[in-house]
């Protein structure tokens, strides 16, 4: 018994380990749809494992781009913003809300070659209120 139960810690604790360094990201409805994951140099995967954009910082600023090199929007303090300021997505914490359980992620698919990215644009003020865009629809 003693043996099963140091063996459960031992995969609770490289469970753990392996997404210290992933950041799940919410939704309007407190889904989780797509994490960071900063072991793949801040690259953004849907649930299911497909990889849809990155974070990049432009002088003071971290801009999420698309694979195909297009400007998507802002990640502020735990929050991703739309080109509006509108929020699109949030990590736990980030905006008072209510959490849903989170479902087994997917394997991780092949990470594609980061594009050249377009300029960024100027950043708006940033409101405090949810995008009518949803968090899967802006990644995509």
């Amino acid at each position: 018994m003693k043996k099963i139960i140091t063996g459960l810690f031992v995969i609770i604790g490289l469970t753990t380990t392996v997404n210290a360094q992933q950041i799940s990201l919410y939704d309007s409805e407190g889904e989780a749809r797509a994490y960071i994951d900063y072991d793949k140099e801040a690259t953004i995967f849907m649930w299911d494992g497909t990889p849809v954009a990155f974070i990049e910082k432009d002088g003071s600023d971290l801009c999420v781009f698309g694979f195909n090199g297009s400007f998507l929007g802002w990640y502020e303090d735990g929050i991703i913003y739309d080109k509006k300021g509108y929020i699109v997505g949030a990590r736990k914490g980030a905006v008072s809300m209510i959490t849903k359980i989170e479902r087994i992620k997917g394997i991780q698919k092949i990470t594609p070659i980061r594009p050249i990215t377009s300029i960024t644009p100027i950043k708006p003020i940033l409101k405090n209120s949810w995008s009518n865009t949803s968090l899967t629809e802006f990644l995509y």
